[in-house]
């Protein structure tokens, strides 16, 4: 008989940042990895496919795995590293956004990957999650109420039938892509920790004055 011990979650930070040169957000990014210790891969505009499979030899790397996204709005490079330490990056400015999950198995790291590739992840729609989980929430429940009361089911036993598969489809749905991905095993966290937080690059171009 096999006894496993308590389930290992592992902490996954991913943040967009922008910059006006990829160039020189990317020697900053590089040198403050670097910096810190950090081994990483970079990869420039991955597909999906290329950015998830490149996830399988960072995840066994550290307790502490890290995603970053740079673009200029055309192209797109990432960087991905693992520590055994949260690592934290004070000197840059904030970024368009930071995520942080909680990763169960390297499939949902893999998977996270994958829509990460795909542009799943990003905009306002995940800027305001705790305020548009609440508002799900709360058109969900009249909804179901709704329904409930049009179907004309008496009983308590009819409505909580009918309720929890509606409840799990508003869920599946409107939390989409989180919801899937936490049936893989990855629990997005609303505010990561601050000494894990990465930050947006803000780099402009200066003409050098003739003599």
């Amino acid at each position: 008989m096999m006894i496993t011990g308590r389930t290992r979650w592992k902490m996954c930070t991913y943040a967009r940042v922008r910059c006006e040169i990829l160039s020189e957000g990317a020697r900053l990014i590089e040198g403050r990895l670097r910096s810190n210790g950090l081994k990483f891969t970079r990869l420039i505009d991955p597909d999906p496919y290329l950015l998830a499979s490149s996830g399988d030899g960072i995840y066994d790397l550290g307790k502490f795995l890290m995603v970053i996204e740079l673009t200029d709005g055309l192209g797109r490079l990432f960087y991905l590293t693992a520590s055994d330490v949260p690592v934290s990056l004070k000197e840059l400015p904030r970024p368009e956004f930071v995520l942080a999950f909680r990763v169960k198995k390297k499939e949902g790291f893999l998977a996270l990957l994958d829509v990460i590739g795909r542009k799943g992840i990003g905009g306002i729609r995940h800027k305001h999650r705790s305020l548009l989980n609440f508002l799900i929430s709360f058109a969900g429940s009249l909804l179901i109420s709704s329904i409930v009361n049009i179907v004309n089911i008496k009983g308590y036993l009819g409505p909580a039938i009918l309720m929890l598969p509606l409840a799990l489809a508003i869920f599946i749905v409107l939390d989409y892509p989180f919801s899937l991905l936490y049936l893989k095993g990855v629990e997005v966290i609303q505010n990561p920790e601050p000494s894990a937080k990465v930050f947006i690059i803000k780099v402009k171009r200066t003409e050098k004055k003739g003599s």
